[in-house]
């Protein structure tokens, strides 16, 4: 079986960039967008998929994740102007866009910036943007509260994530579980799965490796004002998948996506909740790419 490789660029400024990538001699390339907390190297542990696929495959560090450096002070914008600068450093014209959990945000902003660099549009579980009158009745109780604190008390939201970084240090795997203990029973299942457990853990370390500063700037960015267009990617394949139990971003959020993609194709999964891109990766990745 072949294995991903983990790698570093250097980007036009200088800033170093950590990303996974697997299967050079593949056609059908894919990239993706991690989730919030969790990092490039959280995706299933399995590449013989993306072989069965045919899929060329990269994960990309947000800044203070994984390898990449940290930025004080980025937006979603910034972060898709790095995406593009790192798409042409490979020599890249195009690529299917999977974005899961926060990373599905971040995807939205770079397919609306850059079309086209994007053959299909594939939001997983997906946030919507958290700072908008459009959202404000929907968001979940989570991402209300982070959204109030960075914008009423930035400090409290970096001394909680410095404080979970803490925990993960001195006590990794009863930090891990407390985390698990907290999920739905169908994502319970997922985290507890020998196969996919570690991939999750590697996901929360990559990210909260230092001091938790890398997952606190992601949370400021992802609160930042985001320009939206009123018809987005009327000529991008948009494919939206949600579980019926996902309790980080819920049904209410897809329903917001599908107003707002009107032409995407919906995937309601019953039963599954919000790690269902680890659960049903294959079928995410066939969809992406045919």
């Amino acid at each position: 079986m072949g294995t991903y490789n983990d790698s570093l660029i250097h980007l036009k400024d200088e800033r170093k960039l950590s990303y996974r990538e697997y299967g050079d001699t593949n056609e059908n390339t894919v990239l993706f967008f991690h989730g919030f907390g969790s990092s490039a190297g959280a995706i299933h542990p399995d590449p013989n998929i993306l072989d069965a696929n045919n899929i060329r495959f990269f994960a990309v560090n947000r800044p203070g994740y994984g390898a990449s450096d940290l930025a004080a002070n980025y937006s979603p914008e910034d972060f898709a102007d790095t995406v593009n600068d790192f798409l042409m450093a490979k020599n890249i014209d195009k690529a299917s866009i999977i974005g899961w959990s926060a990373g599905g945000l971040y995807s939205q902003v770079f397919a609306e910036k850059y079309p086209e660099r994007v053959s299909s549009l594939n939001l997983v579980s997906s946030a919507i943007p958290l700072n908008s009158k459009e959202t404000r009745n929907i968001l979940p109780s989570n991402w209300k509260m982070i959204s109030s604190m960075n914008r009423y008390l930035p400090i409290l939201t970096k001394y909680f994530f410095k404080s979970f970084s803490k925990k993960l240090t001195k006590d990794l795997d009863s930090a891990i579980q407390e985390s698990i203990n907290q999920m739905v029973e169908e994502d319970k299942k997922v985290a507890n799965d020998p196969i996919m457990k570690p991939a999750i853990i590697r996901g929360a370390v990559e990210s909260y490796h230092n001091r938790g500063l890398g997952v606190y700037s992601d949370a400021r960015a992802l609160c930042k004002n985001i320009s939206t267009k009123a018809q987005p990617l009327l000529d991008t394949k948009v494919n939206i998948w949600q579980g019926s139990e996902d309790n980080v971003w819920t049904p209410a959020a897809s329903e917001y996506l599908r107003q707002r993609y009107p032409a995407s194709t919906y995937s309601f999964i019953e039963k599954e909740g919000h790690l269902l891109y680890l659960s049903h990766w294959n079928e995410i990745l066939k969809k992406a790419v045919e």
